[in-house]
């Protein structure tokens, strides 16, 4: 790639509102002023010298998502104080339509171009949108990037294009919708059945999709041991025992992904709101409701002994003092994140990810090696809930379920091999211990729950 290619750019911008132009200064010019200021630190925006107009329109959409005015969060939760996206997701945003916008000037193709020669299935696919679609296929095939990365970049374009249609900057949307049955397979009696939250008559659930997606069969065969390593009970012990955990800030962070099965990205932006003192109920388990991969909402469970540090973390001096930097920045602290950097800022998913990267530097010192990542920390709480709620005899319909919502996954066959990874392990007894006083408090509100779904599952029966 050129230096002259798009690409994205992170600078400090103003989005307020109720823009107006200044008087004119000393060299002639007016300034534009905001009645009501955005201030944003490192926002994305593409950048084209080439295709200007492009990137315009582009970096409107962007503005649009993070004010929420085009597609806002989910149920009103705002991620960020002007009430769209948070900037993770802004991030990767731009980065697919910088992506996009290469590929254009690559191609010396319009974007705006929506109409096809005829009517049939094989015209639309010579539209700038379908060509962008197969040459993310080709970069599949040849291993350059997995299905689920183009997805994410098609995905990205496609709102591009219903955010373009909505403005009325093209015609019609160059793609259609329609409605697909996916049938679900009853393998455990009635309870897999209740878990599609349809009545006993229903045969199917309905989704709306469209043929921009990258089909399944390029989804490319990852090794079980390549995508699920967990850490066994030497390594936790050693990430623990490490200097870099001795705070309580990337402790509760670890905690955030081990107890909860929190990513990166989702830790960075846990709101503090979700904090309470437990020392006002008498709960042994707090649901907290966060927005994950894909602006996806699940409910979470934390544990008392949990929450009850998150909640000292939130009232601790130095996070007060990251606090009235935030709130001085963005005039309120009801969406602030519970983890700040020293700017009062917006921790970075890789912020968050490199207290293993100290572990690393730490223990190599002294001549051991910590061969996991952040990540794996997630791999680690859902194969040991797996493993937990298998031997308490829960109902494999229910943790199939259950793991499935904790987790946050959009496939199930993604839960399964935590699953069946889970029935290949076997706790030692120390293991066994630790992942008991883990998930202990999980105990009575999961059998409660599948006591319920076993029930209603006979009543639809």
């Amino acid at each position: 790639m050129s230096d002259n290619s798009p690409k994205v750019v992170k600078q400090t911008v103003n989005l307020g509102n109720l823009p107006y132009f200044s008087d004119v200064d000393d060299s002639g010019k007016r300034m534009v002023m905001f009645h009501q200021d955005g201030i944003v630190e490192r926002f994305p925006r593409v950048l084209s010298l080439t295709r200007v107009l492009d990137a315009l329109e582009i970096n409107l959409f962007l503005e649009h998502r993070y004010k929420g005015l085009f597609m806002p969060p989910k149920r009103g939760g705002k991620k960020n104080p002007l009430g769209g996206v948070s900037l993770v997701t802004m991030n990767s945003l731009a980065n697919s339509m910088s992506l996009f916008l290469q590929w254009i000037e690559a191609h010396d193709v319009d974007w705006h171009e929506v109409y096809a020669v005829s009517d049939s299935d094989k015209a639309k696919y010579w539209l700038p949108v379908y060509r962008y679609r197969k040459y993310l296929i080709d970069q599949v095939i040849a291993k350059k990037i997995d299905r689920d990365t183009a997805n994410l970049y098609i995905n990205h374009v496609r709102q591009f294009y219903e955010w373009a249609r909505k403005q009325h900057r093209i015609e019609k949307l160059p793609f259609k919708y329609k409605t697909k049955v996916i049938k679900k397979k009853r393998k455990d009696g009635s309870i897999d059945l209740l878990f599609t939250q349809y009545g006993a008559e229903e045969k199917g659930f309905t989704v709306t999709t469209t043929d921009l997606l990258i089909p399944k069969k390029y989804k490319q065969k990852k090794s079980t041991d390549a995508s699920l390593s967990p850490y066994d009970q030497d390594e936790l012990q050693l990430l623990y025992s490490s200097n870099a955990l001795s705070k309580l800030g990337p402790r509760l962070r670890v905690d955030l992904a081990v107890q909860c099965g929190l990513r990166a990205d989702e830790v960075a932006t846990f709101e503090a709101n979700h904090v309470v003192d437990p020392a006002l109920s008498d709960k042994s388990i707090y649901y907290v409701t966060i927005v994950g991969k894909y602006d996806k909402e699940r409910t979470i469970m934390v544990s008392k002994g949990l929450m009850t540090s998150l909640w000292l973390y939130r009232n601790d001096e130095e996070h007060q003092h990251r606090l009235s930097k935030w709130q001085l920045a963005n005039g309120s602290c009801d969406d602030a994140p519970l983890f700040l950097n020293r700017s009062g800022s917006f921790m970075s998913p890789k912020s968050i990810g490199n207290v293993i990267s100290k572990v690393r530097k730490e223990l190599k010192l002294v001549g051991k090696v910590l061969k996991r990542d952040f990540h794996d920390l997630r791999s680690t709480f859902a194969t040991n809930l797996a493993g937990f709620l298998i031997h308490k005899n829960l109902p494999i319909g229910f943790v199939q379920f259950k793991l499935m919502q904790l987790m946050g996954h959009a496939d199930f066959s993604t839960t399964q091999k935590y699953i069946n990874f889970a029935r290949s392990l076997t706790f030692d007894k120390q293991m066994a211990s630790w992942v008991d006083k883990l998930f202990g408090e999980f105990v009575a509100p999961l059998q409660e729950d599948a006591f319920k779904a076993e029930n209603e599952g006979d009543d639809n029966a």
